[in-house]
Parts: structure tokens; C-alpha cells; sequence
């Protein structure tokens, strides 16, 4: 337990002062320095503060969903754009709608219906149309690349999806494109690279989980949720509500303990924050699931593992490997904010791409008992 905590600690101190940038939305004032901030609590701590507050907290036994509280705890409260932009503004990075084209919109319509019924060269002609008029319409070279991609050539296609990521890197589906050209053409090394991004940019995009599900034979895998919380804090009139599921482990109710303290105590999140505005923050989530951790550890030295739940042991490890803060933002965060990731900068997000390749994105073989 006392490794973990120190790796908790390291966290909280290397990870969060790098902490995104980010809509008002979810961050409304600066946190204080890491130097400054005082030390996530452990769970015998939270519970004296909930013990000696004047708040009514109230311990609810509850079914939790099948994929857990995830949805309750964390819903979208930003909208992602379609075609995302990243400008900076103020010494942030902002993301705005990519400037659009009534010209090459109106030949990308007029395409479409070619396109549908595989008339894949009639659509390619108005796609280079497209990209003429407007050079600059990345997205017009996507779809440039989709149909020489579908008629066979996968060597053309890759040059236009390049083309695309070249003016914009910021959008997810030009880098699945440009991995599915890749390894058509047998360069899986680079589409695994590519793929990677894509993950990283949109941390929930459907299509890719699904093309790995209907495409077996790559030997890949995109791994189910690791943050699968079976915990729960809520208002309930004046009270605080802590639900927790025991049929699962027993580590969740340390981490609903801590959901309630921060929901309940608006001077904790003062404290760790500077702020007591709710928003979503890196800082509550590590506390909370270190919190969680901590106990489920504990209950393995004891040798207490009837109830343990499979993903806080993965947890466990990627929180050893100093990438819990990247597993947060990857799961947590993108749920809040589907392109919170287009507003970190280039190491945090060479960070999530590293973790994505060691612990989302992996070679089937790899995937053992410990996942879902």
C-alpha cells in the first residue's frame, strides 16, 4: 500500500501540472500550484471528514448498472464539433469549427450519391474538384482518399488521407483513414501509429472499437473501460447519497466515500482546486480512484479477493506505471468533453499515446485474465 500511495503521490504532483487546458465548462478557475496543493487523502482521512461534518451523508447499498455508474458520474456537458479546428488564444489551445467552403460543399453534396452506389470514380472526379477550388478543405481530401481507397487503390488513398492529417492533425477520422490505406498496404508498424492517434484524439470513437471487433485477423484489440466504477455519490435533498454495489469490491466504497466529499464539502474542493464551482477535474478522479485503490491492495494483502473486481487490478498496474492521470483523461475525461484531448499540448498527448499503445490498443495475444 505504501508503494501505491507514493506513485499516487508522484502522480499528483508530475501529471497534474500538466493538466489540460480546457473549456470554462470544465475547468472554471486555475488550481493551485502542485507545491502548494495538500496531498490526495487517504480513506481512513476522508471518512473522519465525512464523520465530523455537519452534512447528512447516507450510506446506500444499490445495484449498480452493467457498466457501472459512468454515465451518472461523469455525462457530456461539451459538444464536440464536426470538424474541429485548434487555434491558440491566450496562451491556450481553443477549438473552433474548421472554416467551411459553400464551393467545395456543394461538389462534396453533388459526389455523395456517386459515392453510395459505389460509382467510386464519378465521386473521385468532383472529390478532386473539391480540393481544387478549396486546397485547404482537409476534409475534402478524406473524402478524395475514401474513394480511390474503395476502388482498390490503396496507394493513392494514402496519399490523400496524408494530405488530410497534414492540414489537420487534429481530427480522429483522418488518422483511422490514413491507418486502414497503411495496412491495406502492408505497412502495419505505421497503421498501428496512426490507429493510435486516432484513439488519442477521441478517446470513444465507435467506428474504430467496432472495425477492430469485425477485422480479427489484425491481432488487434481495443480494450474494454478500465474505469468501471461501481460507486456513487448524489444529492439527495439536503443529504448526500453514497451508493456503493457490494457484489462488487469492496474499494468502490472508498472511492463513493470520496465522490461524497468532494459533492458534499465544498471547502475540500476549494482546497485542492481553488475553486468550490463543481467542474470536472483530474485532480477529484485521482483522488478518488487512489483512494479506491489503496483499499483494494489492501484487501489483496489480506488475502481478500472473493469480490475483486478485474479492472482495479489493471488500474493497479497502469497507476504503478505512472499513466493513471493519462487513463482519467482517456476515460474520464473524454466522456465530459468528447475533444478535451485536442486541448492539451504535445507531451501530454505524446503520453496518451503511449498509453493507448500499452494498455487500449494492444495485440490480442496480450490481453489476459485481468481484462474484460
Amino acid at each position: 500500500m505504501h508503494r501505491l500511495l507514493a506513485v499516487l503521490c508522484f502522480v499528483l504532483v508530475a501529471g497534474c501540472a500538466s493538466a489540460p487546458k480546457s473549456k470554462p465548462e470544465l475547468k472554471a478557475a486555475a488550481a493551485p500550484e502542485p507545491s502548494k496543493r495538500p496531498p490526495f487523502l487517504n480513506p481512513a482521512e476522508i471518512i473522519k471528514r465525512i464523520e465530523d461534518s455537519s452534512v447528512v451523508y447516507r450510506i446506500d447499498g444499490k445495484d449498480s448498472p452493467p457498466g457501472g455508474w459512468a454515465d451518472q458520474l461523469w455525462p457530456q456537458r461539451v459538444q464536440a464539433l464536426e470538424a474541429p479546428r485548434v487555434v491558440e488564444q491566450g496562451g491556450e489551445r481553443v477549438i473552433v469549427e474548421w472554416p467551411e467552403s459553400p464551393e467545395a460543399r456543394a461538389l462534396l453534396d453533388e459526389a455523395e450519391p456517386h459515392f453510395q452506389a459505389k460509382r467510386y470514380e464519378e465521386a473521385g472526379k468532383l472529390y478532386e474538384k473539391a480540393t481544387t477550388v478549396c486546397p485547404q478543405c482537409y476534409f475534402a481530401w478524406n473524402f478524395r482518399g475514401d474513394a480511390a481507397y474503395f476502388a482498390g487503390d490503396s496507394a493513392t488513398a494514402l496519399g490523400h488521407y496524408q494530405q488530410a492529417t497534414r492540414l489537420n492533425p487534429n481530427d480522429h477520422r483522418s488518422w483511422f483513414f490514413l491507418g486502414n490505406a497503411l495496412a491495406r498496404l502492408g505497412r502495419f508498424e505505421e497503421a498501428l501509429e496512426s490507429w493510435a492517434w486516432c484513439l488519442v484524439l477521441n478517446p470513444r470513437y465507435p467506428v474504430i472499437r467496432q472495425f477492430f471487433r469485425a477485422n480479427a485477423g489484425l491481432g488487434l484489440v481495443v480494450r474494454e473501460d478500465v474505469i468501471v466504477p461501481r460507486g456513487y455519490a448524489e444529492r439527495d435533498g439536503a443529504e448526500i447519497s453514497i451508493q456503493f454495489d457490494p457484489d462488487h469490491d469492496p474499494a468502490w466504497f472508498a472511492f463513493a466515500n470520496c465522490k461524497a466529499l468532494w459533492l458534499g464539502e465544498p471547502s475540500h474542493r476549494q482546497e485542492m482546486t481553488g475553486t468550490t464551482k463543481e467542474h470536472f477535474t483530474s485532480l477529484e478522479e485521482m483522488e478518488c480512484l487512489g483512494s479506491a485503490l489503496l483499499v483494494h491492495e489492501n484487501q489483496k494483502k489480506k488475502g481478500e479477493t472473493e469480490r475483486s473486481d478485474p479492472t482495479l487490478e489493471r488500474l493497479s498496474r497502469i497507476t504503478e506505471e505512472g499513466l493513471l492521470m493519462q487513463a482519467v483523461l482517456f476515460e474520464v475525461g473524454a466522456r465530459v468533453h468528447p475533444q478535451v484531448v485536442l486541448t492539451l499540448d504535445d507531451d501530454m498527448r505524446q503520453r496518451l499515446k503511449t498509453y493507448v499503445l500499452k494498455h487500449v490498443l494492444v495485440p490480442a495475444s496480450s490481453v489476459g485474465k485481468y481484462d474484460l
